[in-house]
């Protein structure tokens, strides 16, 4: 049948038998097809809960509800008949002998919502094993603060077997690894920052080639290079960025105090240099020795720009955090010239102009969350959608590489969203990354 055969119906007068037309996306909605005739009342439902007023249906390939009855009314005897067949043969080659006519779409209906569970599965268990890396680092980390004072030489071996469990986490030089947003209840407070800018780092190097020794001092120098902090009170360092005078000649000692216990755990001067240099920047306007390009390592020059992004996304006051677009514009607009050119272009490939965290409007208009990037497609990376069909619980992560019909339009701030948007997708107050390796792509067009 041709479309223009199609006539138009209210969604509230929909039942069972009336065969429709879905004039929307594949994301619009949960069915397997865009066109099939109604065979359940959860259907109608599900259809009016898409917030269409209107929808297009063929009255020639509709039954009547008399019609409709029929045919349920004749799947349940035949269904009866296969059940006692059952009973009376004994076993189940009467089961297997016997067809039940089942409409084409509503099978395919069944198989997708399999589909559909094994990929939820599948995704939460991806999701639940980055999470529990995370918090195994967060413990490690713990774990080095602990020590640092009383076993030095622990706590060091301590961060060389956490990032080399990490670089292992990351896969092979040929082996896509993406930059994961996870939950809010993954790590916790004192580790959320470093661990952060070790897992962003480590990627870094990886995107530069580094070789694994190179790999193993830029992964602990991130992880170490805030350890000074450890020893200030806690009014300033958690500050809201404010601190003036003595307080900021103190907050700044932390460098110094944390080449001192670099020194004292025995790490390689590669690792020194990146805890004294952290805060350097490429203009000279950092402290604490006002170095300039290339007076700063190359490690350090990727350490301190994470240093610098993570710092703006999860700051010490919560009030004070922007979005990742939003810090990734900061740098842009107002910090570009602190940092080293080649470093900032290789951050924004692999953080994407949408970091994961970045809440989005898609072209279609609905509203997503950005939760990890590629950095070989940063303008196309995964998002989780609000669909009103969907329940939150079982939304699936969406590859944008996959949708060419689909793109971003503008990155929002969390208080922008509508209500129903905000709570379905739950934009982070504190952003938590990991590794994720790559996977099979899906076929076009299919979710991720």
């Amino acid at each position: 049948m041709k479309d223009r055969q199609a006539e138009f119906i209210d969604v509230a007068d929909l039942r069972p038998g009336i065969y429709v037309y879905l004039d929307v996306g594949w994301m619009g909605h949960p069915f397997a097809l865009n066109s099939f005739r109604i065979n359940s009342v959860e259907q109608v439902n599900t259809i009016r809960g898409l917030g269409i007023e209107r929808i297009r249906y063929s009255p020639e390939q509709s039954i009547s509800e008399e019609e409709f009855e029929r045919t349920v009314a004749g799947v349940a005897r035949q269904q009866a008949q296969v059940a006692n067949a059952e009973v009376g043969a004994g076993g189940t080659a009467a089961v297997a002998a016997a067809k039940i006519p089942v409409d084409a779409a509503e099978e395919a209906l069944s198989l997708e919502r399999v589909k559909r569970r094994e990929q939820i599965a599948l995704q939460r268990a991806d999701l639940q094993r980055c999470e529990n890396q995370f918090n195994d680092a967060s413990r490690s980390y713990k774990q080095i603060v602990d020590a640092m004072h009383s076993q030095p030489e622990e706590a060091a071996a301590r961060s060389v077997a956490v990032v080399g469990g990490m670089i292992g986490q990351m896969g092979g030089a040929s082996e896509e690894t993406y930059v994961r947003l996870l939950s809010e209840k993954a790590g916790e407070k004192t580790s959320l920052h470093s661990i952060n800018v070790t897992i962003i780092s480590l990627l870094m190097g990886k995107s530069l080639a580094y070789g694994s020794d190179q790999l193993h001092e830029l992964g602990i120098g991130a992880l170490l290079h805030d350890l000074g902090k450890m020893e200030l009170p806690d009014r300033v360092r958690w500050s809201n960025g404010e601190l003036r005078g003595a307080e900021m000649a103190l907050y700044r000692e932390h460098v110094a105090k944390g080449v001192e216990l670099a020194r004292r755990m025995g790490l390689p001067a590669e690792v020194q240099q990146i805890v004294a240099q952290h805060h350097e920047q490429a203009d000279g306007r950092g402290y604490p020795m006002k170095l300039k390009g290339e007076q700063i390592t190359p490690a350090t020059r990727i350490v301190s720009l994470v240093n610098g992004y993570d710092n703006l996304c999860n700051p010490g006051n919560p009030a004070l955090a922007v979005t990742p677009h939003e810090a990734l514009s900061l740098i842009y607009a107002q910090r570009k010239a602190a940092f080293d050119p080649k470093v900032l272009n290789i951050f924004v490939r692999l953080m994407g102009v949408y970091p994961p965290g970045s809440v989005v409007e898609l072209s279609d208009g609905r509203f997503a969350m950005v939760v990890s990037v590629n950095s070989s497609r940063p303008l196309r990376p995964r998002v989780i959608v609000h669909d009103k069909g969907i329940p939150a619980e079982e939304a699936l992560v969406v590859e944008l590489e996959n949708l060419p019909e689909l793109g971003i339009r503008r990155s929002l701030k969390p208080v922008q969203l509508p209500k129903a948007s905000h709570d379905y997708l739950s934009p982070r107050k504190r952003l938590c990354y990991f590794f994720e390796r790559g996977r099979e792509a899906p076929e076009k067009g299919g979710p991720a």
